[in-house]
């Protein structure tokens, strides 16, 4: 398949993704409105302004808030869940070096740029060159394919992504704890859709896709 053929791809995978996320965000506010609301009598989950660090982070600068939110996070993320997918140990060890410092840091931390977080960060890149170096002697695919299928680590790949949203709409109220993972539905078939590409086509497409969901989206809240 040609470059061009597969950008088409990534593009014909956005309106599915639209059209799923349209039957899905019907199902999500009937959830919201007759259980959330009417039944359990809390606020609704929808009236969560997931944007609102990022607002503080950019100081509201619609620019700042673009590129942080429709080109930043979407490579951090597709860095954190999808680029070991290729089992090549560089991506293995970049892949580790950033879900360290994204969960153990946080992006508010990570803005900050104090000499913690300096030094935090330069111990995880220390931790995958070390990861790397341990690993590039050793057929990762070959071994993993004794224990797992791709098809099963692409999955866990895919809802993994999906179930971390949830941080979205912290804090988590644990009486509706169950409902959570129905809100976070149109990110996991993202994610679905995103490892297809990622194994199918390479890292770039899978990226791409999620590039352009977010910067939709953040197009339509700014």
């Amino acid at each position: 398949m040609s470059t061009k053929d597969k950008i088409k791809l990534v593009g014909y995978l956005y309106l599915v993704f639209l059209g799923i996320g349209v039957v899905l965000m019907v199902i999500i506010k009937s959830v919201d409105t007759f259980l959330v609301v009417d039944y359990y009598k809390l606020p609704s989950l929808l009236d969560h302004d997931v944007f609102r660090s990022i607002r503080a982070l950019t100081h509201n600068n619609s620019f700042y808030i673009i590129l942080l939110a429709a080109f930043f996070v979407p490579l951090v993320e597709e860095t954190m869940f999808r680029l070991w997918l290729s089992f090549d140990p560089r991506h293995i060890a970049i892949s580790l070096s950033v879900i360290l410092t994204y969960f153990l840091l946080g992006f508010k931390d990570l803005f900050k740029m104090n000499l913690m977080t300096v030094a935090i960060v330069s111990s995880f890149l220390l931790i995958c060159l070390l990861t790397y170096q341990i690993l590039k002697g050793i057929n990762i695919e070959q071994f993993l394919k004794r224990i797992v299928s791709i098809k099963v680590l692409g999955s866990i790949s895919a809802i993994s992504f999906g179930l971390v949203h949830i941080a979205n709409f912290a804090p988590i109220n644990t009486s509706i704890w169950f409902l959570y993972p129905i809100y976070v539905l149109p990110q996991i078939i993202l994610g679905y859709l995103t490892v297809f590409l990622r194994v199918k086509y390479g890292f770039i497409y899978g990226a791409g896709l999620h590039v352009l969901v977010n910067f939709v989206a953040v197009l339509v809240k700014i």
